[in-house]
């Protein structure tokens, strides 16, 4: 057990006794923390700490799938992203990549709030925007505008598709117009697409990363490897999804598609270890329930035959590298057992203490109490 948990909001001024990454991806040190307020010594002996975790995929203002369900005003899509994530920091994410609901103006009414900093897509270029490769190019330039640090391209079908997931959501000039346009803005793509020929056209024309690739060949993770793209394969969605739609808290309709996900998965995960795919970590998360579970998605890359190492990396330092935030943050977790293990990764009592940008941001009390700052 930890000897003390340091104050909310206190400032870690300095780290000593030799922090260092360990062989199982995470910081295991006899740690002393030197806390600049008061020059106070905090043991954390017997504590693993990890790096901040980064989500490269989650849909921090959404609390409902269906669009119809999520609030539309101003102050109420405010208050369900605020908690949203206040509950994804609480589990150790201090990086989000948000793939589509959050946008420049929730960011500024939410400035200030405890949360992860958060990379913004704004909105999804999907089906529905299939209207000819001008009308693409447009949109692209829309969401720049709109604040975009990333454009999200649902080049596929997904859970709701039905049986149609791997047909492509757009002509070949139309995918071309879009991967363009993102590249003269300046902006990567994040590229949903769960396998098929359109798969292959996003890699080819440069996304920086492929969501979900569900169906994902041995031959497409060698394409992708050689491209250095990532793959953010979102494990944990498709069960949850499964297990919400088999008991009716999800229409029954997703079960299908989201068993054949969870099955077909841990093939595609092989494919990319044997081609040596970089991997980045996301939940998907979009859900009120499933924000603050973030963590379940790195133990259901372990699940699904990830080793614990190459798992947690994927969800603390790829994650940074694929999101492009600065690795120097000062952003650590402390766990009281090994976040290798995927039940202490599932279990969020485990997360003891959170620290962003050098400063204590939730800490959880050996009773079980949490608090946090901002």
């Amino acid at each position: 057990m930890m000897a003390g948990i340091p104050a909310t909001g206190t400032t870690i001024g300095a780290v000593t006794g030799g922090l260092r990454l360990g062989p199982d991806g995470s910081f295991r040190p006899n740690l002393r923390w030197e806390l600049s307020e008061r020059g106070a010594v905090v043991d954390a002996t017997g504590c693993w700490i990890t790096p901040g975790f980064v989500d490269a995929h989650s849909h921090l203002a959404w609390s409902d799938f269906d669009a119809a369900y999520r609030p539309t005003g101003a102050a109420e899509r405010a208050a369900g992203a605020a908690a949203n994530q206040l509950a994804t920091l609480r589990a150790g994410v201090t990086v989000v990549r948000d793939a589509g609901g959050y946008d420049l103006a929730l960011a500024r009414r939410l400035a200030g709030r405890a949360g992860p900093r958060v990379s913004l897509s704004v909105d999804i270029i999907g089906a529905a925007d299939a209207r000819g490769e001008r009308y693409l190019r447009d949109r692209v330039a829309e969401l720049a505008d709109a604040g975009a640090a990333w454009i999200k391209l649902a080049a596929t079908g997904g859970v709701g598709a039905g049986t149609r997931q791997l047909e492509p959501a757009f002509s070949p000039g139309e995918l071309a117009a879009v991967m363009g346009a993102a590249a003269t803005a300046g902006l990567p793509v994040m590229a949903h697409a769960w396998g098929g020929p359109a798969l292959d056209q996003v890699v080819d024309l440069g996304a920086a990363s492929i969501e979900h690739a569900v169906f994902l060949t041995a031959a497409q993770a060698a394409r992708v490897a050689a491209c250095g793209a990532f793959v953010v394969p979102t494990v944990w969605i498709y069960a949850d999804v499964l297990r919400l739609a088999s008991t009716g808290v999800l229409p029954r309709t997703l079960a299908p598609a989201a068993r054949r996900a969870v099955a077909a998965h841990p093939r595609a995960l092989r494919h990319c270890l044997d081609a040596g795919v970089r991997l980045a970590a996301g939940t998907d998360a979009g859900l009120a329930s499933q924000h603050g579970r973030n963590l379940h998605e790195v133990a259901a890359m372990i699940d699904a035959g990830i080793p614990a190492p190459l798992a947690l990396a994927a969800a603390t330092t790829a994650g940074l590298a694929l999101v492009g935030e600065a690795a120097s943050r000062g952003d650590l977790v402390v766990f009281s057992g090994d976040p290798g293990r995927p039940d202490v990764l599932r279990d969020r009592a485990a997360v003891r203490a959170v620290v962003q940008g050098g400063r204590v941001v939730h800490s959880r009390s050996d009773a079980g109490s949490g608090t946090e700052a901002g």
